[in-house]
């Protein structure tokens, strides 16, 4: 195991310590570790329908995320 996967390893939380809505930047963290970015998340929103986890909020001006709709959401991903 190199020493890059160790180190992510120890960094990422499990995945029943990530909160039940979370922010673009937590997401990215859920979906990808360290290897993804906000960006990315940004694409799948465009492209893969990953928008249909977003919990829009008044008066709000970032998106929530809503944990099990993205759970639901990689269940239904055959690709991955």
């Amino acid at each position: 195991m190199s020493e890059f996967s160790q180190w992510y390893k120890t960094v990422r939380p499990p995945d029943e310590n990530f909160p039940q809505v979370m922010n673009k930047l937590t997401v990215s963290w859920y979906l990808f570790g360290n290897g993804g970015s906000q960006s990315t998340v940004n694409k799948l929103i465009e492209y893969a329908g990953f928008g249909k986890t977003i919990l829009e909020l008044p008066d709000h001006s970032t998106n929530r995320f809503i944990k099990v709709k993205i759970d639901e959401w990689l269940a239904n991903q055959k690709e991955w």
